[in-house]
This record gives structure tokens, C-alpha cells and sequence, in this order.
């Protein structure tokens, strides 16, 4: 028989059972100490975050967490105590239910793939690529875009599912590229990865 002792299993599977997860976002003019006020209120309610991602863009802070917290907290009381962490109607804050959802690409295994692109500035650039990568079923995980000297640079991470043609994507983005001049390259992540470091090793080698 299973002893119910204070660090055994039973208690550990109790535990688990009266947890339950959110995902929480937050946005805010940029200034030291932002992750330290929203991770000690995440900690006073008695929240565990296990995943986080932060950013600065144009002197706004944006974070998105996901955090454990018992089951009598919910999303309100989350919401509240971490804009109450900042000054008065500082965060912007929005908080969720997490739900487990079953992957958008199904049981098909993903590959990785970077594409980089950059062309003149101008409107409706951003949606015409995430549009030729939406119709070709393939999802952006990671996307950051910038303008220098009037200039559009854009590098995105994507998710590509087995079985979508790498072939056919290449020429859609050719396609694109003639009609909005835009100069696009499109590599598996591990390729990708190895030209960056080995460009960085050069580029040191070079200031001897």
C-alpha cells in the first residue's frame, strides 16, 4: 500500500492535480526591473513560471509567460495583481486559461527552416509573404522585422510539415520576389545556423 507521507507520491500527484495553468501577456513602456516586478507577483500568488518570452520593440517591453497556480486562482485575480506590480495603469496586462489543444500540423513531424528576406519599404510587404507562407500550410514561429535606411529586413523561423514541398515553396517566394522585388532566402534551420557561426568566425578572424 502506498503511504501518503508529505513527500510521497500521493501528495505529489494531489499536488499536481490542484494546479492548473494560464498564459499571460504584458506590454509596457520599456525601464529596468519590469521582469522582477511581474515574476514577484507571479511568485507571491504562488505561481510557477515555466515558460517566458520577452522582447523590446521600439522602447516598448512585451512579455508573453505561461505559469502554474493553484486551482482557486483565476485569471482576473492573475491579471490584477500583476498590473497592480507596475505604477498606476503602467501593464498592460491580459491573462487566460491555458487550453491543451492537439498541434496544427496533426501527428506530422515539423522541420525547421529560416527565411530572410529584405526589399524597399513599403505597405502590405509583411502580408503578401505571411500570406504565400499561410497557403502553403506552414506556420511562423518566430518572425522580427526591422526598417534601416529605408529598407525592409525580415528574418522568420518557420515551422514546415512533413510533406509540404520545399521545392514549390522556393518558387513561390521567386514568384514573389519578381513581382515585389524582394531579395529572399529560404534554409533548413541547421544550415542556416552553421553559415551564421561560421561568417562569425571569419568576421573575427578578419579584425587580426
Amino acid at each position: 500500500m502506498v503511504q501518503n507521507s508529505p513527500g510521497g507520491p500521493v501528495a505529489a500527484r494531489e499536488h499536481l492535480l490542484r494546479m492548473k495553468e494560464f498564459i499571460v501577456s504584458v506590454m509596457a513602456k520599456d525601464r529596468p526591473g519590469i521582469v522582477a516586478a511581474v515574476s514577484g507577483a507571479v511568485a507571491a500568488l504562488g505561481g510557477n513560471i515555466t515558460h517566458l518570452s520577452q522582447t523590446v520593440l521600439r522602447g516598448y517591453f512585451t512579455i508573453i509567460l505561461s505559469l502554474e497556480a493553484e486551482d482557486l486562482l483565476d485569471a482576473e485575480t492573475i491579471r490584477e495583481r500583476i498590473a497592480a506590480s507596475g505604477g498606476p495603469g503602467e501593464f498592460q496586462v491580459g491573462a487566460a486559461p491555458f487550453e491543451d489543444t492537439e498541434p496544427w500540423h496533426g501527428d506530422r513531424p515539423l522541420e525547421r527552416f529560416v527565411l530572410t528576406a529584405r526589399c524597399r519599404d513599403r505597405s502590405g510587404i509583411i502580408h503578401r509573404i505571411s500570406r504565400t507562407l499561410a497557403e502553403a500550410s506552414i506556420n511562423i514561429d518566430d518572425f522580427y522585422a526591422y526598417v534601416l535606411d529605408g529598407e525592409l529586413i525580415m528574418i522568420l523561423e518557420l515551422g514546415v510539415p512533413s510533406g509540404v514541398s520545399v521545392a514549390e515553396i522556393q518558387k513561390d517566394l521567386e514568384r514573389l520576389a519578381e513581382e515585389e522585388g524582394i531579395v529572399a532566402h529560404l534554409q533548413h534551420e541547421d544550415i542556416f545556423r552553421a553559415t551564421t557561426e561560421l561568417q562569425a568566425v571569419l568576421r573575427l578572424g578578419d579584425r587580426r
